[in-house]
Order: C-alpha cells, then structure tokens, then sequence
C-alpha cells in the first residue's frame, strides 16, 4: 500500500485526467448520427479515404468484403481521444496462405499511410486499418468489438446498446502507476552512459509485451471495458506508450553510437 502511495506521488494529476473519458455518454455522438443513421456526406468522405488508402495496397483480384467504422465513434465512450476506426475487412487467406506474413504487410501499410497522411474530419483524426473477416466475426461475437457500422452498406453489422459500466478510477490508476513507474525507471537507466542496452532493451520489450498481452487476453473474455484495456487507453493517452516506442529506439540507437 506504502508503495502504491509513493508511486502515485510521482505522476500529475494531469496524467490519469484521460480516465474521466472511460465514462459512458448518454447518447452516440450528435456529430456523427441521427438516429442512429450517419451524415451521408461524412459516409462518402469516410469510404472516399478508404479507397485512396487501397489504392496504395496492391490487391489486384481481392474481394473487398466491407469497409466498417468501428470504434468508440459507434459507441457509447466517445470522447476527445477519439478517432475514427475505419477497417478495410478483406479475407486473408484469398491473399496468401501465410496468416502472418499478411497481416505484417497490413501492419506496415496501415503505419505507412497514417504516418503520412493527417486527416481530421470534424476534430477527429481518421485511423485506416485492414482487419481478416474472421478474425473481426470473432471479436464481434466475444464483444471484443462493440458498435460496428457497414459504410458500403450503409447500416449497423452491430448496433451498440449502452451499459451501465462505471469505470474503477482507483483500479485503473493502481494498475497504470505501476507500469509508468516502470517506464521512468527505465528511461533513467537509458541517460546513464554506463547502462548496459541490451538489458534496457529486453526490459522495456518485456514491460510492452506485459501491457499487450494483457489487454488482448481481457478484451477476448471481457470486452473493451475491461481493466488491462482501459489501463492501455490511459498509458497511450497520457503519452506512456509513445514513451515506450521512444526508449526502445533509442535504446537501440545508441548502440551504434
């Protein structure tokens, strides 16, 4: 207890303020529907950028299966940190045999095209990714995936319906200190000159894969409020996990310094 006090000492209150966006609007936000239907002009936009982002893949002879919005945008938690969760749905296997060496080259088109691009639609930023139709049966299904709405189509796959989740502000702090606690140890040994970087770099790996794995593990028996989910929405949110990405390269930089 003694340690989770002075852990907290060390961080703003600025630092857990995003935990105020985990709580439930009482409506799906009036920027974006009526109704529950969307702006026709923002559906055009949105699917518009979503072809622009294919025209960059090479997926000559693929069947697009659906262009979704997904996402707190088709939620009850919007809130300033939102963005717009525009999923590219593709079967993967019509693409390559090899489930991972697909999903990697997704991955690196996906960061590709945001890093260069900055979109933002009515104060949004709009996020482009592709998703495997299974894989995103599956998380709709667990409830790892909530409202999901089909801009080819232009309806709900899945209407959201509103909980009555409250979110454990201690909880979510007590877990989250304890991991920025870890990353500001770390980036202290990273300014010592005589730190060893191997080891900087196995435990900031360790303490991502920690924070990762946890929050795949609770989203499939859970769902999106669960613990290690919000935790991870707070870390990337006051910064944590940029802070993260930051010492692993520069622990790898220096290296060859």
């Amino acid at each position: 207890m003694i340690r989770k006090i002075l852990e907290f000492a060390q961080f703003s209150q600025s630092q857990f303020e995003p935990i105020k966006s985990f709580y439930l609007q009482d409506t799906l936000n009036p920027e974006i529907w009526t109704d529950f239907e969307i702006e026709e002009e923002l559906r055009e936009d949105l699917l518009t950028i979503s072809k622009d982002y294919l025209d960059t893949v090479s997926l000559e002879g693929i069947e697009i299966k659906d262009i979704i919005l997904t996402g707190s945008l088709t939620n009850y938690n919007w809130s300033k940190y939102s963005d717009f969760d525009l999923h590219i749905i593709v079967d993967f296997n019509e693409i390559n045999d090899n489930y991972e060496l697909v999903e990697r080259m997704f991955d690196f088109s996906k960061k590709n095209w945001n890093s260069q691009h900055e979109i933002i639609i009515k104060g949004y930023d709009v996020e482009i990714a592709a998703q495997d139709i299974k894989d995103m049966e599956e998380a709709m299904s667990s409830g790892r995936m909530g409202g999901i709405f089909s801009l080819m189509n232009n309806k709900w796959i899945k209407k959201p319906s509103k909980s009555n989740f409250v979110p454990d502000e201690e909880l979510i702090r007590q877990k989250a200190s304890t991991f920025m606690h870890e990353i500001k140890e770390i980036e202290a040994e990273l300014e010592n000159e005589s730190s060893e970087l191997e080891e900087i770099s196995k435990r900031i790996s360790k303490v991502w894969k920690k924070i990762k794995d946890g929050r795949k593990a609770e989203l499939e028996k859970e769902g999106e409020y669960s613990l290690e989910n919000l935790v991870f929405k707070l870390l990337r949110r006051n910064g944590y996990i940029q802070r993260i990405i930051d010492v692993k390269r520069q622990a790898y930089d220096k290296r060859y310094k």
